[in-house]
């Protein structure tokens, strides 16, 4: 705990002299949703998040060219106490560049100057203001942080400064610059975009009028030198083919009534002919030759052939015949006319429909060049329309465009400083001071040379432990004995019940009292104490106890309790006094008490063994029980001359204190010089140790009121 409250202390003094800093934060998140408000396409396309894109945008946000933009858009003088150059420099810092320079200055010497001069000609050719900007960025960079929230969309950007307000002011102007400059790239590029449309828009513009006007200027020299337009030539076409076919049908049909005609005259004679004629001239004389020949059958009848009448008849006959086949011949004559009109006329058409045709080839021949300069106008001005539209589209989008991103926390003035954290950093030196006094105390615990437990006590030095007295916090013998007399049920008076209890068990002659020596192998173990109670218990138990204090250098007996005897120890050995003057009844407690009246360190030395003896055994023939305080084994030989002369010797070894092999050799010279019935009792016992062990909290005490 001391460690523990001594760390806490030293980070709280350090932590309380760093200057406080205030953090802001803000957030940003990737919007994966797209706004479509016209159906083209986009110029810029929208983030496909994934991972890789997220750590891209983290970077971005910490970035030079973005955190110049904020920095420009502060005033100067708003950044003077963020400078670098304008605050004080750290200790540690004042101590690296010490190190850096000395550094500098061997490798100098070593290797020759020029470092220095670089860097001053580095400094002249950036100048004043972009060093300032410089500091700013660095300055700004290590005040930055910036995280992705989890697996989420959401960015966060905090800054920690010394000024609340400009951290507030940087976290928010990160955040809008970046979604400003998403905004501004995306504009910049469909401007670029617009302008590439606009110059391609005008070039193909100037390809669709040269290719018109070649496609023009190719048909009027086509019409300069044909003389007819592809049109009139396609129309005077259609006109004679339909003319040539008209043509041919009249004269198929003029043919066939001729060729009809003559193959009659050929076979009957133009009197058959006649009846295929329709002339109304041919029908007269036909009607004109029918009635004579009528009238010629019918005078036949009554007259012979050679009446004039019918001579007459046969001369009309005659002559109406020829006058028919002259008529017919005539207009078989004319019929044939007809024929070769038609033949003339069909092969007059079919020459000039042979004459427009060649035209119409050869102006078919020269459609091919025309054919291919229309196709390419054709594309000329599918394209320029493509890309016209396009170009509209792309306007039209650069009206419409949004961030990728957009703030969904906005910073504001801290209230408190975020660093340093003095309570948590307190808590923290605390914890840390508690886990390295944690550490010293168990590696003290595990290589120290104190007994925790008795049983360690006799695994090691072979002697049982008859108890565990526990610690108490007294200031003096007579304020343990009075808290003993308050309170005769606490714990401790049970332990030493036990230890009481243990030493009359141990008692093997039934005549006289016993005499017990209470040794330990250094100072401080509890002998006095634990004397001084065990002597107050058999005063309650109605048994006489005597305390024979043989501690001759520095007993503080006689001083705590008023020894008013009238001789004392040094008297009754030294002197030959009587032992009883020596006796002094400690008022309030009940038992007697022989020491010493002041420092007497040659007694046992000077003393003789047998009075040392007679002594021991006339107490023991007064008193039920005579408790011996001796001085530490090891420091002092006045013990070991005692050792035999008592019953029986009590070792009192510390918990967790005295070292091991000093009880070990405390115990081996107790044996050699001929102690009989050593055993061992653990003084000043941890409560919360025991506790576990014998079941009852250390202030609770079995059958109390």
């Amino acid at each position: 705990m001391a460690v523990a409250l001594v760390f806490a202390v030293i980070a709280y003094l350090m932590v309380s002299q760093i200057t406080p800093r205030y953090t802001a934060r803000a957030s940003v998140m990737l919007d994966p949703r797209s706004v479509q408000v016209l159906s083209s396409e986009d110029v810029v396309s929208d983030l496909q998040l994934s991972h890789p894109l997220l750590d891209t945008e983290v970077a971005v946000l910490r970035s030079n060219l973005l955190l110049e933009q904020v920095i420009q858009s502060f005033e100067p003088s708003r950044l003077e106490a963020f400078d670098p150059a304008n605050r004080p420099v750290p200790t540690t810092t004042r101590i690296k560049m010490s190190i850096r320079s000395a550094l500098g200055s061997v490798r100098d010497a070593i290797l020759g100057g020029g470092n220095e001069a670089g860097g001053n000609r580095t400094s002249q050719l950036l100048g004043e203001e972009e060093m300032r900007m410089r500091r700013l960025i660095g300055a700004l960079r290590q005040s930055l942080t910036v995280w992705r929230e989890g697996q989420s969309y959401l960015i966060s950007v905090s800054v920690e400064t010394e000024d609340p307000e400009l951290s507030t002011l940087f976290a928010n102007g990160i955040v809008r610059t970046y979604l400003a400059s998403q905004v501004s790239e995306r504009v910049g590029a469909i401007e670029g975009a617009t302008r590439f449309l606009a110059e391609r828009v005008e070039e193909m513009r100037s390809d669709v009028e040269a290719a018109e006007s070649a496609i023009e200027e190719f048909r009027t020299n086509q019409l300069a030198r044909v003389g007819v337009s592809p049109a009139t030539i396609e129309q005077q076409l259609q006109e004679l083919s339909t003319q040539l076919a008209l043509a041919r049908a009249d004269l198929a049909q003029a043919q066939a009534r001729y060729d009809q005609i003559q193959s009659v005259i050929d076979a009957d004679g133009f009197a058959a002919a006649a009846e295929l004629l329709s002339s109304p001239f041919v029908l007269s004389l036909r009607q004109q030759l029918s009635e004579i020949s009528r009238e010629n059958a019918d005078l036949a009848t009554r007259l012979s052939p050679d009446h004039p009448e019918r001579q007459t008849l046969r001369a009309e006959i005659e002559a109406l015949n020829e006058e028919l086949s002259q008529e017919v011949r005539q207009i078989v004559a004319t019929m044939r006319n007809e024929v070769e009109v038609a033949r003339i006329r069909e092969q007059s058409i079919q020459d000039s429909l042979s004459a427009i045709e060649n035209r119409a080839a050869d102006l078919s021949r020269a459609n091919v060049a025309l054919r291919q300069l229309e196709r390419e106008a054709d594309a000329a001005r599918e394209n320029y329309l493509s890309m016209l539209n396009r170009l509209n589209e792309t306007r039209s989008t650069e009206q419409v465009q949004r961030a990728d991103a957009r703030m969904v926390e906005r910073a504001v003035i801290p209230g408190a400083p975020s660093a340093p954290r003095t309570a948590l950093f307190t808590v923290f030196g605390g914890v840390l001071g508690f886990s390295v006094g944690l550490v010293i105390s168990l590696i003290l615990l595990m290589t120290g040379a104190g007994f925790k437990r008795a049983g360690q006590v006799e695994q090691t030095i072979g002697l049982p432990v008859l108890a565990s007295l526990l610690k108490g916090n007294w200031r003096s013998p007579r304020a343990m004995l009075r808290q003993l007399r308050e309170t005769p049920y606490q714990n401790f008076a049970e332990r030493l019940r036990q230890l009481r209890t243990a030493l009359m068990l141990r008692k093997t002659r039934s005549d006289g009292g016993q005499c017990v020596l209470l040794a330990s192998s250094v100072a401080g173990e509890g002998k006095t104490s634990t004397t001084l109670a065990l002597a107050y218990l058999e005063a309650l138990s109605k048994r006489s106890c005597v305390v024979l204090d043989f501690d001759l250098r520095r007993s503080p007996l006689a001083r705590e309790f008023g020894y008013e005897a009238k001789t004392d120890l040094a008297g009754v050995l030294l002197e030959g006094k009587p032992l009883e003057d020596a006796v002094y009844t400690v008022p309030e407690f009940g038992f007697d008490l022989i020491t010493v009246k002041k420092s007497a360190p040659e007694l046992v030395d000077v003393a003789n063994s047998d009075a040392l003896a007679k002594l021991v055994e006339s107490l023991k023939a007064k008193y039920d029980l005579v408790l011996i305080d001796t001085a530490p084994i090891l420091l002092v030989s006045d013990t070991l001359r005692l050792a035999r002369l008592a019953d029986y010797a009590l070792l009192l070894v510390r918990q967790n204190a005295t070292n091991r092999r000093a009880v070990a050799e405390a115990a081996r010279m107790l044996e050699d010089l001929g102690a009989t019935s050593i055993s061992v009792a653990l003084t000043m016992c941890d409560p919360r140790n025991e506790k576990a062990t014998y079941g009852y909290e250390s202030q609770y005490a079995y059958g109390s009121p």
